[in-house]
């Protein structure tokens, strides 16, 4: 459990009961730990507008309107919620860490039609069906290998509803994200499993769309954004 700050007690952490349970990785117990978590070396007002932007920038691609229910995978703290929050009627937030779910519910303690949900190594399977008009996440498939891709593809396409959008950045192999490869490809060598979770992962856009394709989302490929590696991607729903 956590403080009001959201700041996790201490204490040892629970053992492994399945890969989820890797998502451990993404707890923290300081600010400073956090920040590393959310933007690495990126110093923080950098990040913080950066969040606020991309946040306008993705409501306009999933065209959201004031009676739009809308969710956030890997709401971390809760800054683009915060944004969005005022525009739509409900806004949910959903991580792996419970401790980022604690922090977002600080940073969105003004608004009501925010709620909040901790993924238990569930992919959302726990949400209901056709319940959502579009859903967002930015900063987190970086770190997914291909199954994780899938199993959250077809969760998605499940809760939102017929024509719903779904947005979701990735990493390929560019010339904005080479050394990053690199970089994580010399620890790959000494990583233990829990580490290696946070790692960043790279996928092209082929296999991206087809693992899409058949969860039953549609790759948006007109709107395809490669920005030297570093990939936005809008799926729709099938209407059926």
């Amino acid at each position: 459990m956590s403080n009001a700050q959201g700041t996790p007690a201490t204490g040892p952490k629970p053992p492994l009961r399945s890969m989820g349970d890797l998502n451990m990785v993404w707890e923290w117990r300081t600010p400073d730990e956090m920040q590393i978590q959310l933007a690495g070396t990126q110093p923080r007002d950098e990040y913080l507008q950066d969040r606020v932007d991309r946040a306008k920038w993705m409501a306009e691609r999933l065209g959201i309107t004031p009676e739009s229910s809308i969710f956030e995978i890997g709401s971390g703290e809760g800054i683009m919620a915060n944004v969005l929050a005022p525009s739509v009627r409900r806004m949910l937030c959903t991580d792996v860490s419970r401790s980022f779910l604690d922090k977002a519910r600080v940073t969105c303690q003004d608004h009501a039609n925010v709620d909040y949900h901790h993924i238990d190594n569930d992919y959302l399977a726990a949400l209901p069906s056709a319940e959502f008009d579009a859903g967002f996440s930015l900063n987190v498939f970086i770190h997914l290998n291909v199954f994780e891709f899938f199993h959250y593809f077809r969760q998605i396409a499940r809760i939102l509803r017929p024509g719903g959008r779904f947005g979701v950045n990735f990493l390929d192999i560019g010339a904005s994200t080479r050394s990053f490869f690199h970089f994580y490809a010399e620890r790959y060598l000494t990583a233990n499993p829990v580490e290696f979770k946070g790692f960043l992962s790279f996928h092209g856009i082929d296999v991206i769309s087809s693992l899409a394709v058949e969860a039953g989302l549609t790759p948006l490929l007109d709107e395809f954004v490669n920005e030297d590696g570093v990939c936005y991607l809008i799926l729709r729903r099938d209407q059926k």
